[in-house]
């Protein structure tokens, strides 16, 4: 089924319970109210798990167009000397040819932690001083970075 076809079911429910709610008011029984007052119940329930199921599957097809843009994006390492940190840019590292933003990351203020400088690649530094998987554990991956001998350069 299509987004257009779940809006059109939620539009035939949302019928029903109009309908429902009708036979509702003008039944004297109090029985048979409470009869049709439970099917709108549980009608306004199953409009809401399938709207709670079109975002849901809206939020991951946006997930992984963010991802597949990702993975698309490449810089070489002239063009990652531009995202330092400085004058508004935003602040990105390479650590084994994949690209990071520590823009809002505290440790990275100014496009700088320890002496280390944003808008490198910085592999051998981390490799040798740090415990890599614990500080790209919370990074964003922003892309990968060329290197000289990619496909992409040799064309």
């Amino acid at each position: 089924m299509n987004f257009k076809s779940y809006k059109e079911l939620i539009n035939r429910m949302e019928q029903n319970i109009y309908q429902l709610k009708k036979i509702s008011f003008m039944s004297f029984n109090i029985y048979e109210k409470m009869f049709y007052d439970s099917l709108i119940k549980e009608e306004r329930y199953r409009i809401k798990v399938l709207k709670n199921f079109m975002y849901n599957i809206n939020e991951m097809d946006n997930i992984y167009r963010k991802n597949e843009n990702m993975r698309q994006q490449s810089f070489t390492l002239e063009e990652l000397l531009k995202y330092d940190g400085k004058n508004g840019n935003k602040a990105y590292v390479a650590i084994d040819g994949v690209v990071y933003d520590v823009t809002y990351n505290a440790a990275w203020a100014a496009g700088t932690h320890f002496g280390l400088k944003a808008g490198r690649d910085l592999t051998k530094e981390i490799n040798a001083c740090h415990n890599k998987e614990q500080i790209l554990k919370g990074l964003e991956q922003v892309g990968i970075l060329k290197t000289e001998g990619s496909s992409e350069n040799a064309q």
